[in-house]
């Protein structure tokens, strides 16, 4: 039996506090099938339903979280019970921001302090993370660091600029900058 719908939810990193929006998909279009999930992919850029520039970092996982290759057969899945029902959706991922930054404390008048990288995942609830200053504010909010410090750190980017306390922290990391653990933001404390 040949089906012809499928159930696909969205799950775009920079919208991850936002509730998951699922769509049912029609897999007959103008007289063409969609056979695969790369036609399914496609599909969804043409009609506009997703902007073309995040091609390059979408990818699917099934209803469970585990990664499906875009050339697996819809009609496989389905029978599988992939993508038949809004519970078992599958996932478009859209990798479109980073799920964490990543920061390294440097002490300026303990030169033997070991600089240690730590990352903060983006997603925690309740917390937002816009500015230099929100992720400065969850840094000792959080006991990282002793509150009497607080006067004395600064932000530095992963090339030794100044990064001040209202830089917007989207543009720190498509710049590069806290992406990984060797392109830290450095918070230097003295």
């Amino acid at each position: 039996m040949t089906q012809n719908e499928l159930w696909l939810s969205y799950h775009q990193v920079s919208r991850c506090n936002k509730p998951v929006t699922a769509q049912l998909i029609e897999l007959e279009f103008e007289n063409h099938r969609l056979v695969d999930l790369e036609d399914v992919l496609e599909h969804l850029f043409r009609q506009g339903f997703i902007e073309a520039k995040y091609r390059s970092v979408a990818f699917w996982e099934n209803h469970e979280g585990h990664r499906v290759q875009t050339g697996h057969v819809v009609e496989e899945l389905l029978k599988n019970g992939h993508g038949k029902c809004p519970q078992t959706a599958l996932r478009l991922i859209i990798a479109d921001a980073p799920a964490a930054v990543w920061f390294s404390y440097h002490y300026l008048h303990k030169p033997s302090m070991p600089v240690v990288a730590q990352r903060v995942k983006l997603d925690a609830p309740d917390v937002k993370f816009e500015l230099m200053a929100h992720l400065t504010n969850h840094i000792f909010g959080s006991g990282y660091l002793a509150a009497n410090l607080r006067t004395t750190v600064h932000w530095q980017a992963s090339c030794g600029r100044r990064v001040e306390e209202h830089e917007r922290l989207e543009h720190l990391l498509e710049a590069g900058h806290g992406i990984n653990e060797t392109a830290c933001l450095r918070l230097v404390i003295g």
